[in-house]
């Protein structure tokens, strides 16, 4: 007899679930971490150099959905090396909040010929940076062409340029 109330307690144990292992919380999923925003996507416009201004559209795309923000980073090519840069630059200014997806415009203004990379990061307003994005933008000054003769003729007639911009449509 007492044989059987032993087994029987065991038993009531193993479908209980060992005792008070069955009273613990049940399980509960994680919460997924949320995750970066793409890579920027540059729509580049090559028509877009207006005289010294150059205008692009950009836009990411976030995967959770949040809040984009842009930091636009400017820099003169040389020769040899592009310097790198960081999103965290306090130079380079987030821009945003933004929709995921949303298109948005930039424009940046070169004074002197060559080539200017232009990268772009991409963060979400939970602070997560995202893979960015580099495009080469090659700029060219127009010259002038450089005779002694126009140039003695327009210190001559400071109007002819003037008429010379009109007539063109330069």
């Amino acid at each position: 007899m007492k044989r059987m109330i032993a087994l029987m307690i065991v038993g009531m144990f193993v479908i209980v679930g060992c005792g008070t292992f069955a009273m613990g919380r049940p399980d509960v999923p994680d919460k997924p971490a949320n995750r970066p925003p793409g890579a920027p996507v540059i729509l580049e416009d090559k028509s877009a150099w207006e005289k010294e201004t150059y205008k692009c559209t950009f836009y990411s795309i976030d995967p959770d959905g949040d809040k984009v923000y842009y930091a636009i980073k400017w820099e003169k090519v040389d020769d040899k090396v592009v310097s790198s840069s960081e999103p965290d630059d306090p130079a380079v200014p987030w821009r945003g909040p933004f929709t995921s997806g949303e298109e948005v415009i930039d424009t940046h203004t070169c004074c002197e010929s060559g080539d200017y990379s232009m990268t772009v990061y991409a963060k979400d307003d939970q602070g997560n940076v995202g893979p960015s994005t580099t495009l080469t933008v090659t700029y060219k000054k127009a010259k002038m062409l450089q005779l002694p003769v126009f140039a003695h003729l327009l210190a001559r007639f400071p109007g002819l340029v003037y008429i010379l911009t009109k007539v063109f449509k330069i």
